[in-house]
């Protein structure tokens, strides 16, 4: 008999209308994923999180299924809870008086995950209508390393689905003409097209109100961006 233990797809997680059957990390995605820890010029992107994590732990049917960013961490999220620990547990330092003190806190206590709600959006004699990513190709793209302003233009243009001007709509451009006639707007307009846009994408906060047992300040931690999903 050959010596293997085989994981099964036991555990699911709902996000939005996607479910999500997986399974829990095992020692291999743990080993690969300290390795590229340890290499300091690696840049670790969605991509590399997304074939490291995530890609390994989920069922063959819901590798084609579509994420973006925000639903790939509580994707990411809720692996690490069923493969590690419920609870994140820290050492953390009050901003106040500077005391040490520990931090032991539920993750779904403190997270809080908006899903995105996408419509079109009217502005002067424009119509923009906005929606998810349509592919994992699209996504792909995306590399934080390029810099957060960049991300984040480059994600609202992937949303953007077809323009609409005078009544005539215009969904069939390269990603030059969109660029070209996006950064052709003023900025008034521009910015509250990009309010609105925000307005409805995903987003998913965890953030904890804590209170120093030695000053009794009350501060926000916030885990929004935690530095290692394997520990932290």
């Amino acid at each position: 008999m050959a010596l293997k233990y085989k994981a099964e797809y036991e555990y699911t997680s709902i996000i939005g209308d996607k479910e999500i059957k997986f399974k829990q990390w095992t020692a291999k995605e743990e080993r690969k994923y300290l390795k590229l820890l340890e290499k300091e010029e690696t840049n670790i992107t969605d991509k590399v999180i997304y074939d490291t994590l995530i890609k390994p732990c989920i069922e063959d049917k819901s590798k084609n299924i579509v994420l973006s960013g925000i639903e790939q961490k509580k994707l990411l999220i809720d692996i690490r809870i069923k493969s590690i620990s419920e609870f994140i547990e820290d050492t953390h330092t009050c901003k106040f008086c500077e005391k040490e003190y520990d931090i032991k806190v539920k993750i779904e206590d403190i997270m809080t995950y908006k899903k995105a709600n996408y419509r079109t959006i009217e502005i002067k004699n424009m119509k923009f209508n906005f929606g998810p990513i349509k592919t994992n190709k699209e996504k792909e793209k995306l590399n934080i390393n390029n810099g957060l302003v960049e991300y984040i233009f480059q994600d609202f243009l992937l949303h953007i689905y077809s323009i609409e001007i005078d009544g005539e709509v215009q969904d069939k451009f390269s990603k030059k003409e969109l660029i070209d006639f996006i950064d052709s707007l003023p900025t008034m307009i521009f910015d509250e097209i990009f309010d609105e846009y925000q307005k409805m994408v995903d987003d998913l906060i965890i953030e904890y109100k804590s209170i120093c047992p030695e000053c009794n300040k009350e501060e926000i931690v916030d885990y929004t961006y935690i530095p290692n999903f394997l520990w932290a």
